[in-house]
């Protein structure tokens, strides 16, 4: 089972008269995508409470991408990066290490690890991820996606110093930018 640790966003996209809802996220991507390849995929994000997490939730059931319901939260307020409007359903910086490592360590099987650039942008998430892989046993396949996203927020500062960490934590782990790469090391 491969554990992608992230974000998943509700985005609103105007398209003429109209607002088009999309799912969004590079940890929800990063399951999609998985899961698309036949991986049996847990995304492990903050979801909100309410119909906006219903939502979410009925998306993750619908694509057979598993989550743990524990990780839950008020819903946050509504960003605006460019003509795009997010509803981050994980508000990367309300991840607890506490209950991510607990999720990781009830969920069997978890042999694989993508990390999101985007979390690991935050603090107390950065911290949180770190603590979270560094408690599993046996230790994953550990994989970085250091892409950001246009618009993301967070500091570039604590991501770095964070990848910094996984990679002298972790001297096995993919860090890097390149998606096709990252897929192939997940997925081999």
């Amino acid at each position: 089972m491969i554990a992608s640790i992230g974000e998943m966003a509700l985005s609103f996209v105007p398209e003429g008269n109209l607002w088009k809802s999309s799912y969004s996220g590079v940890g929800y991507l990063w399951a999609s995508r998985l899961r698309e390849k036949g991986a049996d995929v847990l995304l492990e994000c903050m979801l909100p409470h309410g119909k906006t997490g219903d939502g979410m939730r009925e998306e993750l059931e619908r694509k057979g991408i598993l989550y743990d319901d524990s990780l839950c939260l008020p819903l946050p307020p509504a960003v605006s990066i460019g003509d795009e409007w997010f509803i981050r359903g994980s508000a990367p910086s309300a991840l607890d290490a506490e209950k991510l490592s607990y999720s990781l360590s009830v969920h069997p099987g978890i042999d694989r690890v993508v990390i999101s650039s985007v979390l690991l942008s935050y603090n107390p998430a950065s911290s949180a991820v770190i603590d979270g892989v560094s408690f599993m046993y046996p230790l994953p396949r550990i994989a970085v996606d250091t892409s950001v996203p246009e618009g993301a927020a967070g500091s570039t500062e604590m991501m770095e110093k964070a990848v910094s960490v996984l990679r002298s934590s972790f001297p096995d782990a993919l860090i890097t930018d390149n998606r096709k790469e990252i897929l192939s090391f997940l997925t081999e």
